[in-house]
């Protein structure tokens, strides 16, 4: 089987299938990742051959994106508000809702179909009749993917990056004229498949199941320092901000999370930069800021991880069974954060002004609660007991064969 997998060109996208599409090939299938951007680099990173099927444009619409949703943050979330929209409007059988899905606003929606997924469409499509792929697998938001497969007349599978969020099929509509470049009309062939590694205890009220698969941290690989391989003397926090936010500019309230996390005795890894970060003045002698680390490499050894909520380090923290302290910024964040908070295996704080006495409470709390550890435990051994990528992908062999 030629595997043809379409990612956006935020590496968030990509590494969650990395372990899938790794699978695939030890099984003997042949594997390309279409896609541009940071994704590019990170897919040839992690052992894939890759093809850049855009001019550059949709690594900049994405940008561009990222840095509205950030500018557009509201002062406070309503969290469950979030989480209660987000369970009627996945395109998983469940409730309808008239309510608009949480996260990208419909026009912001649209902004990624149009001005990511559509500018991928075109050179995607001819990728697929040149390397006569046999299925198309596309990720969580990239309605792209999808339309190619259409358009190439091949079957198609999605793969989730964490809970089952919409694919926002609606949105096709804002992609008429590649639709009508490629002759689609009418709505789109379903996926053969929805490969699905949320664990059965987070998901929405509602949502039907995909295929269950074991969600494998994957972050990249690289050289680690000495002391990252050493047991930590005092409890380890990580505070991280994700790929995206750095990215956009968006580290504004870092320095008051750090200083806050590193007011209780412990020792905090941050690995985000930013010039809000290094200055005004050095930070706290039990900071250590080293700038990327490979999450799957760092968590382990935590005792608990303050972060945005993204898919990524959400679903590696539940993974590894690592209490969380979530501050939502944009985006799909606010459902993530919510999750964490109904399944409690962690909390989570919705304003944009950060109160450092709540939030060393907060952090007080996650690594003492005896509650949220064990709640982290077992969505951690749920998550373990989940079929493997090398079992998913047998079967999705089996499907499109």
């Amino acid at each position: 089987m030629r595997v043809l997998f379409v990612a956006a060109p935020g590496v968030g996208h990509l590494m969650p299938a990395v372990p899938a599409l790794w699978a695939a090939q030890e099984a003997g299938h042949a594997v390309l990742v279409a896609t541009t951007g940071p994704s590019l680099e990170m897919a040839a990173r992690s052992g894939l051959a890759a093809v850049d099927v855009c001019d550059g444009d949709a690594a900049d619409t994405y940008h561009r994106l990222g840095v509205r949703l950030a500018k557009n943050r509201p002062d406070r979330y309503d969290l469950p508000g979030a989480w209660r929209r987000f369970a009627g409007t996945s395109d998983l059988p469940g409730p309808a809702t008239a309510d608009p899905p949480p996260g990208p606003a419909p026009d912001d929606a649209a902004a990624l179909a149009r001005g990511v997924g559509g500018r991928l469409v075109d050179r995607t499509v001819d990728l697929i009749h040149r390397w006569h792929a046999d299925l198309v697998v596309f990720t969580t938001f990239l309605s792209g993917g999808q339309l190619a497969a259409e358009a190439a007349g091949v079957p198609c599978a999605m793969h989730g990056i964490g809970l089952p969020y919409p694919t926002f099929s609606a949105v096709l509509s804002a992609m008429e004229d590649v639709c009508a470049r490629h002759g689609v009309t009418g709505a789109l062939t379903p996926p053969a498949a929805t490969i699905d590694p949320c664990p059965e205890s987070m998901r929405p009220p509602g949502s039907a199941t995909g295929w269950p698969m074991r969600y494998v941290p994957y972050n990249g690989g690289a050289v680690l320092p000495d002391w990252l391989c050493v047991p930590p003397r005092r409890p380890r926090i990580c505070v991280t901000w994700g790929s995206v936010l750095p990215a956009v500019g968006c580290t504004s309230m870092l320095r008051d999370v750090v200083e806050a996390v590193a007011a209780e005795e412990t020792e905090v890894v941050l690995t985000a930069d930013g010039p809000e970060v290094s200055g005004p003045g050095p930070l706290p002698p039990n900071v250590r800021a080293v700038g990327w680390v490979p999450l799957s490499a760092l968590l382990p050894s935590c005792a608990a991880v303050v972060h945005h909520g993204g898919s990524g380090t959400t679903f590696t923290a539940l993974a590894h069974g690592v209490p969380q302290l979530v501050l939502p910024q944009t985006a799909d964040q606010p459902v993530n954060a919510q999750a964490v908070v109904e399944r409690g295996t962690g909390m989570a704080f919705p304003d944009r002004d950060i109160d450092r006495g709540a939030l060393a409470d907060g952090v007080r709390r996650v690594l003492t609660d005896p509650r949220i550890r064990e709640a982290c435990r077992q969505v951690r051994d749920e998550i373990s007991a989940m079929p493997g990528p090398g079992q998913v992908v047998r079967r999705l062999s089996e499907a499109v064969s």
